[in-house]
């Protein structure tokens, strides 16, 4: 649902029918609670670009999602370098306090060298505060952009994406792969250059120390180092994969597990949910570690490399300060005070290796996550709006199928060849066995799904050539199980006509025949729905499914099974209501209770992929076919109850 500041005083009296405070605030709380819902923003108004068709944009990668942000992160590696460089000033100046200060005793050089480095260290850290601020909310921003695109871009998708994809793995891309793609990109990323650029001055400044040693220890750490890596990346990547398709399969499981409780309960199924549950969070715990295993194995041997390194390069050390320095000089080509230096940054070398393999970690995961949300980014509809859509200004809902097959599996038609013409204004009920292709006939008109094979056509337009918002804005679908969201009961009818004001929601209410409903409730209008309306009967969601769809006064109205599961009572209200909804609407309906069946002008029997008879109710029974077998099957069931 939306989201918005409610108007002032909707809190205190009022606020709807009964005149009550809103359920759980106390009294003595309304005059803050009202002061902070009148600074609430109103985001009403508010309009975002959209189109059904995907936009041209280049496939979805690291770099291609960045390079509308380049200068910006050229900004964020700039400080990165600044503050790694001041973090560097360290070593040199080590060495000068020892040649310079300590070994001859000059205490003016020594409080110099405490000064500059206490300034570098000063600023050092206001640089990585700005640092951490600015990139924080770079961070975000991308975040922002790129769950927004996400989002979008699973409005834009088409039914048979949602049928065949489980919601748990599209939370998933929601969720945890953009939560590793955010640590990559807040983190990772800006760590990864650090620590390179920490490398790579490193190198630099031990060149100007000592030519020699540190040749002797780039040739002896860089290939060992070089070889585990490549070991490292070749083995985590497969790693890390798993790990996220695992998360998804757990995630999964959840959502599913969670919209079927009251099927768990009823059945008595929670043990055995436990025990399924546990299995797929084992396998995430067994992916977890196995990348645990193969990190702390690459962790541990770089820590064994730098310990060997750090030996080996002290004791050449000694042995080149003997030969080029022997009596000790701090002016000499080779100091003291420059190996001691060299050995610090010997140390300071393995840090940015060892982070380097960490954030590898961070990496993998992340690039896990990248191929993950390009899937799903190049992922096109299956209905695809034309390139220059057609409006249908003022539909009249002439609809007429010419030779029409459809199939949800290659191989596996459930419609073939079927012509059908219904008149603007005329209702046509689809009736047949289960499985027959009468909801998707529905669909295929409402172009839910296009057809493998022929045309259908709208006021004489082939529906490919409509735009979906004219299209859709003018066609009414009322499922069998309506969905309701979290939210009012006002929230739930004005998701249909976001600006309806009161009126026009209680004529939609005493239109279909639920003003008395909506006076019983204790908040009228404004009594909270819980999520897929849980807390309403089934006769209630579907009574307000017909109001809300009421309001919208679509041109072509689509009802399937509309009646199939409430109690008598409520079919005959539900009836009543449908009465006043089709009156000069063109109306599909399909359904399994002929008492619904024969209401509409024309009957189509589905079966077989095929219409197999269509006329009026009398003409059908008199024909003495298919239909009127199930009429008379119908009767007699409806004598002996």
């Amino acid at each position: 649902m939306g989201r918005g500041g409610p108007p002032p005083g909707v809190f205190g009296k009022g606020g709807g029918k009964s005149d009550l405070p809103f359920a759980g605030i106390p009294p003595e709380m309304l005059e803050r609670t009202n002061a902070l819902a009148d600074k609430e923003p109103d985001f009403s108004e508010l309009t975002v670009p959209f189109s059904h068709r995907p936009p041209d944009e280049p496939t979805f990668t690291l770099w291609s999602f960045l390079g509308p942000y380049k200068f910006r992160m050229a900004g964020g590696l700039l400080l990165v370098g600044i503050a790694e460089m001041l973090g560097l000033i360290g070593p040199y100046l080590v060495m000068t306090a020892i040649d310079d200060a300590i070994i001859p005793g000059d205490f003016q050089v020594l409080l110099m060298v405490a000064v500059i480095w206490g300034a570098s260290l000063v600023l050092a850290m206001l640089v990585n505060g700005f640092r951490t601020w600015y990139l924080g909310v770079l961070g975000q921003l991308l975040m922002y952009e790129l769950r927004v695109r996400v989002f979008a871009h699973l409005q834009r998708l088409s039914l048979d994406f949602f049928t065949e994809e489980k919601a748990g793995r599209l939370m998933t891309r929601m969720t945890s792969d953009i939560e590793a793609l955010s640590t990559l990109l807040q983190t990772g990323l800006i760590n990864l250059v650090a620590q390179g650029l920490s490398l790579m001055f490193i190198v630099a400044i031990l060149f100007s120390f000592n030519v020699p040693l540190t040749i002797v220890m780039l040739v002896i750490a860089a290939p060992v180092m070089l070889g585990m890596t490549a070991w490292f990346r070749r083995v985590s990547e497969k790693g890390y994969e798993e790990v996220r398709n695992k998360i998804a399969e757990v995630l999964a499981d959840l959502q599913e597990s969670l919209s079927g409780m009251r099927l768990v309960i009823s059945f008595n199924r929670m043990k055995h949910n436990i025990i399924n549950h546990r299995n797929v969070v084992g396998d995430y715990r067994e992916a977890n570690n196995r990348t645990a295993w193969v990190s702390s194995i690459y962790q541990s041997g770089t820590t064994f490399v730098n310990v060997g390194t750090s030996l080996l390069v002290l004791i050449l050390g000694f042995f080149i300060l003997r030969e080029v320095n022997p009596t000790m000089d701090p002016d000499g080509e080779f100091t003291i005070g420059a190996l001691i230096a060299f050995m610090a940054l010997v140390d300071r070398f393995f840090r940015p290796v060892n982070a380097l393999a960490g954030l590898y970690n961070q990496f993998q995961s992340g690039n896990a996550a990248v191929i993950k949300l390009r899937d799903l980014l190049s992922t096109p509809p299956s209905v695809m709006e034309s390139s220059w859509p057609r409006k249908i200004d003022d539909m009249q809902g002439d609809i007429q199928l010419n030779n029409v097959s459809f199939s949800y599996e290659k191989g596996a038609p459930v419609l073939k060849d079927v012509s059908l013409h219904i008149e603007a204004g005329q209702s046509i009920a689809f009736v047949g066995p289960t499985g027959a292709g009468k909801s998707t006939l529905a669909k295929l008109i409402a172009r839910f799904y296009d057809p493998d094979s022929g045309e259908i056509l709208i006021d004489g337009q082939n529906v490919r050539d409509v735009s979906l918002d004219s299209l859709h804005s003018q066609l009414g679908v009322v499922p069998q199980e309506p969905f309701l969201f979290h939210g009012s009961i006002r929230d739930n009818l004005k998701f249909a006509v976001p600006h309806a004001d009161e009126e026009t929601l209680l004529a939609a209410c005493r239109a279909v025949g639920i003003e008395d409903m909506i006076a019983r409730l204790p908040q009228g209008l404004d009594t909270p729905c819980h999520e897929r309306g849980s807390s309403l009967s089934s006769g209630e969601r579907q009574l307000l499914a017909l109001a809300r769809v009421f309001l919208s006064r679509p041109r072509v109205l689509i009802l399937d099974e509309a009646t199939s599961n409430v109690d008598q009572q409520s079919e005959s209200r539900i009836e009543r209501a449908l009465d006043t909804l089709l009156q000069g609407r063109t109306a599909i309906i399909i359904a399994h209770r002929l008492a619904t069946a024969r209401r509409a002008d024309l009957i189509a029997v589905v079966d077989d992929k095929r219409i197999r008879e269509m006329g009026p109710h009398n003409d059908l029974v008199a024909q003495g076919g298919y239909y009127a077998d199930m009429y008379e099957t119908w009767e007699r069931q409806h004598e002996s109850e």
